[in-house]
This record gives structure tokens, sequence and C-alpha cells, in this order.
């Protein structure tokens, strides 16, 4: 994989930040990402709700293994079965 040409620059910057700066920016990151992927959920027009927690796992969490994703979707659709589980509450900035 090629480096990110714009990735020493970047360190550089993150280096002569203070902490409470440095969390601001990694809250702000995270969020952002958050947005990013119900937006992406909006675009896959998805309905399941065990499909959508699929879909918002495999893209929070892509490191983790293939057998992880199964049992936590399996886990959710008895949920979802016995209980009536509707899904992950979305973000408020999400929201219409």
């Amino acid at each position: 994989m090629r480096p990110d040409p714009g990735r020493d620059l970047q360190e550089s910057v993150i280096a002569k930040m203070t902490p409470l700066a440095r969390t601001r920016q990694v809250v702000g990151l995270r969020a952002r990402g958050r947005m990013m992927v119900w937006q992406q959920l909006d675009h896959a027009g998805l309905v399941d709700p065990v499909a959508q927690a699929g879909f918002v796992l495999r893209r929070l969490y892509p490191e983790m293994s293939e057998s992880w994703f199964a049992d936590v979707l399996g886990k959710l659709q008895q949920k979802r079965t016995s209980r009536g589980w509707a899904g992950f509450e979305r973000p408020a900035a999400t929201r219409d």
C-alpha cells in the first residue's frame, strides 16, 4: 500500500497539539465518521434492522473477524425475533 502523501504533515500538526486539542480532534473525526456511515446506510436502502446493523458494524469495525460479525448479528437476530429489537438508534446528528 502506498503511504499517504499528507501523512507526515498531519503527524507534525498533531505532534504540536495540546492533549485537549488532540482529544477534540479525535472526537470530531469519530463523529464525522459515524455520520458518514449512517449516510452510506441511507444510500444502501437496507430495510431489515439486522442487515442495517451488519452494514454499520462492518464499517465501524473492519478489523473484526467474520466469525465475530456472525456471532453479533446472530444475537441481534435472536433479539429481533424474541423481543422485537428494532435496530440501532440513529445518532441525532443524522436524523431528518
